[in-house]
């Protein structure tokens, strides 16, 4: 599945002229009446990635690029009530989007961004993340093998008892 994004689905447009800063946890929370945003993932055209989550997810950028598509690559993945994504260019606007209902999972596709004036530098999620921990096998092998024990060591006492 893949959860499709453009300009026109944008949820708010933040235009603040060139210079164009990017926008910080700080600035995305203020502008959707939110507080205590992370920087997630970030991943910068022809550049590093950044973020709690860098090492779990990768983005292609297309076009010039026009288009980009940010896929999980897993184990962990984002789980989060509140989840904005950013979309920015150098000296155009920037494009917000409120993704609180994207699994983590599923891939964005950011499609016609920009075209003819100007190109992704790069896309950012920010959210309130929960967490999500997937237990060894060997953890749970362990605990199966402790619970066994425990059951047999109750059934012995009550044999003697």
């Amino acid at each position: 599945m893949a959860l499709i994004l453009g300009p026109a689905d944008a949820d708010k447009t933040v235009d603040v002229g060139p210079p164009n800063p990017a926008l910080d946890a700080g600035d995305v929370a203020a502008l959707f009446g939110t507080s205590d945003l992370t920087l997630l993932y970030k991943s910068n055209y022809e550049g590093p990635e950044e973020g709690s989550y860098q090492s779990f997810y990768s983005t292609s950028f297309t076009g010039d690029p026009n288009n980009a598509v940010i896929s999980w690559d897993g184990p962990d993945y984002i789980v989060c009530p509140e989840c904005y994504l950013v979309v920015k260019d150098g000296n155009e606007p920037q494009y917000l989007f409120n993704i609180g209902s994207w699994n983590g999972q599923d891939v964005l596709d950011l499609q016609g961004f920009y075209p003819n004036r100007g190109a992704i530098s790069h896309v950012a999620i920010f959210g309130k993340s929960v967490p999500v921990q997937v237990p060894e096998p060997g953890t749970l092998g362990l605990l199966g093998l402790g619970i066994l024990g425990m059951l047999t060591i109750r059934r012995k006492l009550q044999k003697s008892a």
